[in-house]
């Protein structure tokens, strides 16, 4: 019987990372399918942190394409994003799982401002608004693009294969892209990050639709690997 893909549709380094993240025994029961539906593409920003009382970084590609950090405290929206702005000499105050959660965790921490939100052109959330009306200070410093992109002839041809496809969805802008590229979902197990992102999808019929409990990959791995029935796909 021919193996179920797992189409992975991040950004090709979250791809890489996110696939290297999965246990040996649960690659061996698919056929694994990169395609990125986002590309990061940097864009020449300057960043100028004299006065500023900290940063936010909400996705780990705002520390990618930032700068050295010499100590300055940041704020970050996940793990992964934590620990790469350790890695670039930021010191983390600390982490929140979203950046729903992030922003009332500064609210009542109050740093010092002003505050700088390095983030890309797309973002959800309005986090720098939202913090200045809360009486924190917090400007805009865009650092890179996310460019749509295609799904790959590969996960096409697994998504109408009669197979099923297994889809992790990481963001709500992926998911529309997704659904809108993908007539058929009839047999697609949609693995979403949030409710936000099962809600982008649309109402179009989908094998199953399954939702991590928090929004975090190890959340989403978690459900990949306990919630899938395996036995029927096997």
């Amino acid at each position: 019987m021919t193996k179920p893909a797992l189409i992975l549709t991040r950004p090709r380094l979250a791809c890489t990372r996110f696939a290297q993240s999965l246990s040996p025994k649960l690659l061996s029961r698919v056929t694994l399918v990169i395609s990125p539906l986002l590309q990061i593409e940097p864009v020449d920003t300057p960043v100028d942190l004299d006065g500023v009382g900290g940063v936010i970084f909400t996705s780990a590609n705002g520390v990618m394409h930032g700068p050295d950090g010499d100590g300055v405290t940041a704020y970050c929206v996940g793990e992964i994003t934590a620990e790469a702005a350790i890695a670039r000499g930021w010191r983390v105050q600390f982490h929140a799982p979203d950046a729903a959660r992030l922003v009332p965790m500064l609210v009542q921490h109050g740093p010092a401002t002003p505050l700088l939100h390095l983030r890309g052109t797309h973002q959800r959330g309005d986090v720098a608004d939202k913090l200045t009306q809360s009486g924190l200070l917090t400007h805009v410093v865009v650092l890179y693009d996310q460019k749509a992109l295609p799904l790959t002839d590969a996960a096409q041809a697994a998504l109408v294969s009669g197979a099923p496809a297994i889809v992790p969805l990481f963001s709500p802008r992926t998911a529309a892209q997704f659904a809108d590229q993908v007539p058929d979902m009839a047999n697609a197990i949609i693995i979403a990050l949030s409710d936000a992102v099962a809600e982008a999808l649309g109402p179009k019929e989908v094998r199953q639709l399954l939702v991590a409990a928090e929004p975090t990959a190890t959340s989403l791995r978690f459900k990949l690997e306990t919630a899938v029935d395996w036995n029927r796909l096997a």
